[in-house]
């Protein structure tokens, strides 16, 4: 009887495979072997798990917060707060189904294995000797990447007979990104590659990634900036080897116990935002034009022809100022932000815009998670109409340990693919409320005091060229601002 249910569901797999690939040959042959790999993948994962739990049973107040940790992952972007570590099994089942519901077909070949491993088998660092694992141990992995540098790796590796890895951080210089997988009994599972951060590894160069254990996840940060997470496949407990291969020289690695995360470096501290509160800009007229110091050469993209002299934004900048780098951290003098003052921001949207995003936080920590005043997040490729310039605008605040419920809206931002904008983020007496070029977007009820906040953290598929801080002055002779919404004041 066994035999015979094992059977059907092989022929269910390949016919669901044919279907899937329209019965193209290679294409459902390779889907196929996919699935079934990782099907096994999560068998030899599930065991894992299952003894952890039969040896380091939860009490119940951990999994009831497992559960809550697991409800609260579905964030935009840089979503740093994954599941718990110590999940319930049944969780533990739903994650690791999620591979096999969208399998990647990429060219129909067989999966290469051999691309983990490398022709000189003998690590550039080795340790089997790395002391108790838990929440706020962090390793700091230092070196240079050698001139001819195709791929290298980190390796968090169990002590047993297969040899497990939990965590495999294997950044690939011809491709530029960073692999991220588990093998357990001989078989890997799927590759996590994306990131909000570009890639920032050079031939030649020297290079520090950290890896900070949390009981979400693993959090990896390259030369001082958080690059992403990767929740536990296998439990962290049990990790004894740490190695490094490949095309790299000098490592070295320090364990240390932190309170923060990640390591700030001099070129990845935040930069003093420029501060414009001249007490004479504080009233304006009523006909005032809104400065922008985008430079010329920034505007030309977004220009479907070409521009006459006289039409042509004049600019003093040089074609070759790259603007602020991302992520971008501001720094804020502590209560600088309140009510009549705004967060002005200049820059362009990417020619494919996935989403950007902008907080309004205290403190530049990524671990612990900082308290976030306002959350802007605008996501282009999820809007149901597809019109340029549309997109879902979510907002949302973090605070006592969680996100509030998120306010979501399709709206006509007016930040369209290669245009430049001007953004403003107003305090008012109750709300922040987001302007772009001038235009009422939306507003998000304060949850709370936008005096805590001392940071502004920018990220995404945008190129920023300032951000400062002003008041958004009152006009001459009324009792309104420059930036107010139409719903509560007279249009001027």
């Amino acid at each position: 009887m066994t035999a015979l249910t094992l059977l059907l569901r092989e022929l269910y797999d390949l016919s669901d495979a044919f279907w899937h690939n329209r019965f193209n040959l290679s294409r459902s042959l390779h889907y196929y072997r996919t699935k079934c790999r990782l099907q096994l993948f999560h068998f030899h994962c599930r065991k894992h798990w299952l003894r952890h739990y039969k040896s380091n049973p939860p009490v119940n107040n951990q999994k009831e917060d497992s559960m809550q940790h697991a409800r609260n992952t579905d964030i935009d972007f840089a979503a740093i707060e994954a599941g718990a570590c110590y999940q319930a099994i049944e969780h533990f089942d739903r994650q690791q189904m999620n591979y096999l519901s969208d399998i990647e077909i990429v060219d129909g070949k067989e999966f290469q294995t051999s691309y983990y491993e490398y022709s000189d088998a003998l690590p550039k660092y080795h340790i089997d000797q790395i002391g108790q694992l838990g929440e706020g141990v962090s390793f700091t992995f230092s070196g240079k990447v050698s001139v001819n540098c195709e791929r290298f790796s980190i390796n968090f590796v169990y002590n047993n007979e297969t040899r497990d890895v939990a965590l495999h951080i294997n950044p690939r210089l011809p491709q530029n990104y960073i692999v991220r997988n588990t093998k357990v009994n001989e078989v890997w599972g799927r590759e996590e590659v994306s990131s909000a951060l570009p890639f920032l590894l050079s031939r030649g160069e020297k290079f520090t990634i950290q890896v900070l254990i949390t009981d979400a996840c693993y959090m990896i940060s390259i030369n001082g900036q958080h690059f992403a997470e990767y929740p536990h496949r296998l439990p962290y407990d049990a990790v004894e080897i740490l190695e490094v291969k490949g095309d790299v020289e000098d490592v070295q690695m320090e364990r240390t116990t932190v309170q923060s995360y990640p390591k700030r470096f001099p070129e990845s501290s935040a930069r003093a935002i420029d501060v414009q509160l001249d007490a004479e800009t504080d009233e304006v007229d009523a006909n005032v034009k809104e400065t922008v110091n985008i430079p010329h050469e920034w505007c030309l993209i977004s220009t479907s022809a070409k521009l006459s002299d006289s039409e042509s934004p004049k600019s003093n900048h040089s074609a070759a100022d790259q603007g602020l780098t991302l992520p971008y951290y501001g720094a804020l003098m502590p209560e600088s932000l309140r009510e009549g003052r705004c967060i002005k921001i200049e820059g362009r949207v990417r020619l494919l815009p996935h989403s950007f995003y902008i907080n309004l936080q205290q403190g530049q920590n990524i671990w612990p998670h900082p308290i976030i005043a306002f959350h802007f997040n605008p996501r282009f490729s999820q809007t149901s109409s597809g019109a340029i310039g549309k997109a879902v605008v979510c907002r949302n605040a973090w605070y006592n340990g969680s996100w509030a419920k998120e306010e979501r809206s399709e709206l006509d931002t007016n930040l369209r693919p290669g245009r430049t904008f001007t953004l403003a983020i107003v305090c008012t007496k109750d709300s922040f409320e987001v302007y772009v070029n001038r235009q009422f977007i939306t507003e998000f009820k304060y949850h709370v005091k936008p005096d805590m906040v001392d940071t502004v953290y920018i990220q995404g598929d945008v190129k920023l060229w300032n951000v400062t801080l002003e008041h958004n002055p009152m006009i001459r002779g009324r009792n309104v601002r420059i930036y107010h919404n139409p719903m509560y004041a007279d249009v001027f």
